[in-house]
C-alpha cells in the first residue's frame, strides 16, 4: 500500500484535501506524521474509494451535458469532457486537450464536435448526449 502526502492523495482518490483530512481524523483513511507533513496510505481499493461529495457531483455530471466549449467565447468546436478534477476545475477532454475551465455547450451542432472527441465516444461506447 503506497504511502503519500494529503496532496497527492487528493489526487489520487479524487477527492479534496479537506476530505482527505476529516478520512484521517474519522479513520476511514490511515496516515503517519513524517517530520512536518503527513503521510496518508492508500488503500487498495482506491479506485473504489468515494464520499457523499463526490457522489453527489458525478451524479451530477451523469445527468448535464458532456459535450463543453473551452473558452468564454462559446466559439470553435465543442469538447466531450472526460473528467473533472474535484480540487479544482480542469477538465480534461476525450480528445486530451486540458482546459482552464468550460462552458456548456448545450444546443450546439452536431458538426461543432471535436472530431478527436466523437471518435473517443464511439471508441469507449460511451453516449452521445447526456450520460444517463
Amino acid at each position: 500500500m503506497p504511502r503519500v502526502t494529503i496532496q497527492e492523495a487528493s489526487r489520487i482518490l479524487n477527492v479534496s484535501q479537506s476530505v482527505i483530512r476529516k478520512d484521517v481524523r474519522d479513520g476511514k483513511l490511515q496516515a503517519t506524521k513524517d517530520g512536518s507533513r503527513w503521510m496518508v496510505d492508500i488503500p487498495e481499493n482506491a479506485e473504489e474509494y468515494s464520499d457523499d461529495f463526490k457522489e453527489n457531483i458525478h451524479a451530477l455530471a451523469r445527468s448535464l451535458t458532456p459535450w463543453w466549449y473551452d473558452n468564454p467565447r462559446k466559439e470553435g468546436v465543442v469538447h466531450y469532457l472526460e473528467s473533472l478534477g474535484i480540487e479544482e476545475v480542469e477538465p480534461f477532454f476525450l480528445c486530451g486537450v486540458k482546459g482552464d475551465d468550460i462552458w456548456p455547450a448545450t444546443g450546439h451542432e452536431n458538426w461543432q464536435r471535436c472530431p478527436e472527441c466523437v471518435l473517443e465516444v464511439h471508441d469507449q461506447g460511451l453516449p452521445m448526449e447526456t450520460r444517463e
